[in-house]
């Protein structure tokens, strides 16, 4: 029963905190880096360490798999890169506290899925090797933002 709501519930609150966080003008320009960035990430990603490499592996999925994936699985990482592109710090040097934290937080949501009953993972990569894999990700995530948003120049 839990990992069948998971999902569902983690999106729906996470979809509240975008409506209640990210002005209605800026929603289009955080959902473009969220899809880019979250969900493709999140195709990218999983195909890589978890079709390719056999790191990771999706299971328990019920009629949310697809191609061994969660199909909301992509849907959620959209949603939290916007919550996480809208509370970017601004300074340098809360940048890199902001990362070191998201990526730490991502280790711990992996082990939510994973205790779910829906995500697993070679015991090897969690959580050393996922936790570098996640500070690549938002590092990734938050050098593109700044390169090439208005909204990090102009914060409403």
């Amino acid at each position: 029963m839990l990992s069948t709501f998971f999902y569902p519930c983690y999106i729906v609150a996470a979809f509240i905190v975008v409506l209640l966080t990210i002005p209605q003008r800026d929603l289009k320009h955080y959902f473009i880096y969220g899809f880019l960035f979250g969900g493709l990430g999140d195709i990218v990603v999983v195909g890589l360490f978890q079709n390719i490499l056999h790191i990771i592996w999706f299971k328990n999925a019920g009629v949310y798999n697809a191609l061994g994936e969660n199909l909301l699985s992509p849907l959620s990482w959209i949603l939290t890169v916007m919550i996480f592109l809208r509370f970017l710090p601004l300074r340098k040097v809360f940048q890199y506290a902001y990362l070191i934290g998201f990526a730490a937080f991502s280790v711990g949501y992996g082990y939510l899925v994973h205790n779910a009953g829906l995500f697993d993972f070679q015991s090897w990569y969690y959580p050393f090797f996922s936790y570098m894999t996640f500070l690549f990700w938002w590092s990734t995530i938050t050098w593109a933002f700044i390169k090439t948003s208005p909204l990090i120049k102009n914060p409403a």
